[in-house]
């Protein structure tokens, strides 16, 4: 795509409903999302429309967006050609990064090209994504209220260490979800089984370094639940092993799950490391 001047940067801008600028932030959000997990996010309940319609109307909304450059979709698909456009791939295309800058304040920056991803990261992408959208249509279906999901970087941590050193923990996500009248806070892992034990055994030491710094629970008066999220029973209980290696009173901040359990995990009905290794 040709360089988008100035000028059409903010044509463009004014052009967008408030739907789709909201699309434009949830896909800057997650940095990759699929069709599906976009018209879940998005289609909502209107007055008259039936499920075709709704589809109709959220792939007429992607297509624009891809068109103006606002979006970027993938060459591969989610089930092949075979799959249509539900099975496209959305990511922030180099309008989108343009937008999103100045709607920040940031200015007029360049857009950047991104090259095709790995299967390694569009799996894993995709995975912290439809963490999103199960969320989602648990709020729809009024079990939780849905406060805030922050997917990476936007979810880091930066502190200072025990040695005075600037460090940074890196979680996949950070979720806040309200039930009744608490609030549920937890960083969440997804761990598909491409890292070795040892690379996992670090991340979880940096995760008790960080709450041993004492700076969230100075930030925020408590330290959220971290909830390791595997697609394998074989990699669950591996990740349970792992856990149960460190100090006994540590296990209470670690919740060991499947995916597809996520929601649950979140909401805190799931049982936590502990409770799975006894």
């Amino acid at each position: 795509m040709s360089r988008v001047s100035t000028k059409r940067l903010l044509s463009i801008a004014g052009e967008l409903s408030e739907r789709e600028r909201r699309i434009v932030r949830r896909v800057a959000a997650l940095r990759l999302v699929s069709h599906a997990q976009l018209r879940t996010i998005f289609a909502g309940p209107t007055p008259g429309a039936t499920p075709t319609s709704t589809a109709r109307t959220v792939r007429r909304r992607l297509a624009r967006l891809n068109e103006l450059g606002v979006l970027g979709r993938l060459s591969r698909r989610i089930g092949g050609v075979r799959a249509g456009s539900s099975g496209h791939l959305y990511y922030l295309g180099s309008v989108g990064q343009r937008l999103m800058a100045y709607w920040d304040g940031r200015g007029f920056v360049r857009g950047r090209h991104r090259p095709e991803p790995s299967e390694r990261y569009v799996r894993h992408r995709l995975s912290v994504s439809q963490i999103h959208v199960d969320l989602v249509a648990a709020e729809q279906a009024g079990a939780l209220d849905l406060l805030s999901v922050d997917a990476e970087p936007d979810c880091w941590r930066h502190y200072v260490d025990g040695f005075g050193g600037q460090t940074v923990l890196k979680p996949d996500a950070f979720v806040r979800v309200g039930i009744g009248a608490y609030e549920d806070r937890c960083f969440v892992e997804v761990d598909l089984g491409t890292e070795s034990r040892s690379v996992v055994a670090r991340k979880l030491k940096a995760y008790l370094d960080y709450f041993e710094s004492g700076h969230e629970q100075a930030d925020h008066g408590v330290f959220p639940r971290v909830l390791l999220l595997t697609d394998s029973e074989a990699r669950r209980q591996a990740l349970v092993d792992l856990c149960t290696r460190l100090p006994a009173e540590t296990w209470r901040l670690f919740t060991v799950q499947s995916l597809d359990r996520a929601v649950e995990a979140i909401t805190g009905h799931a049982e936590a490391v502990s409770e799975g290794a006894s």
